[in-house]
């Protein structure tokens, strides 16, 4: 096949406009992904990095929140338990304190 006849040329401008057109879909669809980043911290004066730390200290917190909830209500739960006379408490409560434990370790793991 030659390169320089009508039909390569028509190729070659209907890929070019393929690939023009995605990437503007591929731009178009990042746009609300940039405005979440924003949101979540990111910003250009502060660099990656701090946004990222920002985003990691906003989820490591509610994160400890949503465990200290369960917490209190499995501490809840298990003393039920325990006052009902059910057979298998303190394998429960043995389960939720590893848990909880691995949960907090997390911190000092990941840091």
């Amino acid at each position: 096949m030659k390169q320089d006849t009508p039909s390569y040329r028509f190729r070659v401008a209907l890929t070019a406009g393929a690939l023009l057109i995605a990437a503007v879909c591929v731009a178009l669809a990042l746009h609300p992904v940039i405005h979440a980043l924003q949101a979540a911290g990111l910003s250009q004066s502060g660099g990656a990095v701090a946004g990222i730390s920002q985003f990691a200290n906003k989820l490591t917190d509610n994160i400890k929140w949503l465990v200290a909830t369960l917490v209190g209500l499995a501490i809840g739960v298990v003393g039920l338990l325990f006052a009902m006379g059910h057979t298998r408490a303190h394998d429960l409560a043995i389960r939720v304190a590893i848990g909880a434990g691995i949960i907090v370790g997390l911190g000092g793991i990941i840091k």
